[in-house]
């Protein structure tokens, strides 16, 4: 009885040793095609809530641990002075994408708790589309519209 509890027990742990790298190969994760065209540049604008452009900026979502991810981003023109006091301009973000309904959010600043600025949208063929806010203690200070276009690099 014991050989086959040992037996069993080895079974399993090759076959979990197995699957656990069926998805790697030469330490390439094997992602989705929609997570592969995702993790590239973009350029992108922030607009007010009136369709105004206040900030532009590029991101690059670079690492990909399903549903999470990070990323970099650096704002690169403030157009409205107003804003440049509302967001970060530049550094590390994190968030979570949803395959399944292509959209993805967004904290522009993860190291504070209160001071956030969310992106919350669509992820298109070539763009990302949909709306940002600043989130403080007292809740929603700003609001608008975000979009973002893949950078071709020729």
């Amino acid at each position: 009885m014991k050989k086959y509890i040992t037996l069993f027990v080895l079974t399993i742990l090759l076959t979990v040793s197995i699957s656990g790298c069926m998805r790697c190969q030469n330490n390439i994760v094997f992602t989705s095609p929609l997570v592969e065209s995702f993790l590239t540049n973009y350029s992108f604008v922030i607009t007010d809530s009136t369709g105004v452009t206040v900030l532009e900026g590029t991101m690059k979502p670079k690492i990909f641990e399903d549903p999470d991810f990070t990323g970099i981003f650096a704002v690169t023109k403030v157009v409205n002075d107003q804003y440049s006091s509302v967001f970060p301009q530049g550094g590390k973000f994190s968030g979570v994408l949803d395959e399944k309904n292509k959209k993805a959010f967004i904290n522009l600043n993860p190291a504070i708790s209160d001071n956030n600025v969310f992106l919350r949208f669509d992820i298109k063929e070539n763009e990302l589309e949909g709306t940002w806010e600043k989130s403080t203690m007292v809740g929603i200070k700003n609001r608008g519209g975000f979009k973002a276009v893949k950078v071709v690099n020729k």
